[in-house]
């Protein structure tokens, strides 16, 4: 018979073993990455700005509301890159994409 008692659920989210530890480390990089940009940024335009993700490759993927915030993030790609470089130094080049509804 095993003796594997059940882990509460904050010890599954903490333990950086784990698959949802593991998860769970990644969603709270990608808010304070968010966050972070955000502050970098004018207010209308970080209100328009849904979230950031940094690839394995070192691409700064940005998620904006709308065509037309992401043509305005676009023209903002040199300091979006040098916000995210503060964050994450092997950041390399910066997209801007429209977020699909409901992202």
């Amino acid at each position: 018979m095993s003796n594997n008692k059940p882990k509460s659920l904050s010890e599954l989210l903490s333990s950086p073993k784990s698959q949802i530890g593991q998860l769970a480390a990644r969603a709270r990089a990608k808010v304070a990455l968010t966050d972070h940009i955000r502050k970098g940024l004018a207010p209308d335009l970080a209100a328009e700005l849904i979230n950031c993700t940094l690839q394995d490759d070192g691409t700064l993927v940005i998620r904006a509301s709308s065509p037309e915030w992401a043509t305005r993030l676009r023209f903002d790609s040199e300091r979006l890159l040098e916000l995210g470089r503060q964050r994450h130094p092997g950041a390399t080049q910066v997209k801007v994409k429209v977020a699909h509804p409901g992202y």
